[in-house]
């Protein structure tokens, strides 16, 4: 894999951009893991936990555009990733796919982060977190 974009194969970030988007996706999902512990400990309500949601969404996300190399942004914008920056896609049926793509990847990333979300929601209701923190 080079380390610039190429739209006509369906990308427009490059191996930086990519390799960017799945640690900051997983600092992401990580910190939502945290997040959710700590407000299940806490015993905060439901309306806070369910906050987790945002930070798993940006986490999906970036771990999806990684592996597509698809970044929605830039898409939208119809530009992609060169040595010197960013620049408009001039091929119309390659922006097209692309602007296709990155709507695919949002809504995957969205209902996916959906359903973590009420996952973990779940989870910090139904496990007893508090006891294990406690001493007896």
């Amino acid at each position: 894999m080079n380390s610039l974009s190429s739209p006509e194969q369906g990308r427009n970030i490059g191996e930086e951009g990519i390799n960017f988007r799945y640690f900051f996706g997983g600092l992401l999902i990580f910190f939502a893991l945290g997040m959710t512990l700590l407000l299940a400990v806490m015993g905060a309500p439901l309306f806070l936990r369910a906050l987790v949601f945002f930070p798993l969404w940006f986490g999906v996300l970036c771990l999806i555009q990684a592996g597509k190399g698809v970044c929605v942004f830039l898409a939208a914008k119809g530009q992609c990733v060169v040595a010197h920056g960013t620049i408009p896609i001039a091929n119309p049926a390659a922006r097209q796919a692309l602007e296709q793509q990155a709507r695919r990847v949002h809504i995957i990333s969205m209902v996916v982060a959906c359903l973590l979300a009420v996952t973990l929601m779940l989870a910090s209701l139904l496990i007893p977190w508090q006891s294990f923190f406690t001493t007896a």
